[in-house]
């Protein structure tokens, strides 16, 4: 019986976890809006473009 009980816990937290991580994945597709490059750094956000190496 205890047995039993340690698959029934272990079913929840498996679906529980599943269930979690499609939720984040979901919100970060809402929250994901792609931008220009010039509109994320620069003068305008005002934050330094990143330089190429060379």
């Amino acid at each position: 019986m205890p047995l039993a009980r340690l698959i029934i816990v272990f079913l929840m937290l498996a679906s529980f976890a599943l269930a979690f991580a499609e939720l984040v994945r979901q919100s970060e597709e809402k929250s994901f809006r792609p931008e220009p490059t010039a509109s994320r750094c620069g003068d305008a956000a005002g934050t330094p473009c990143p330089q190429r190496a060379l």
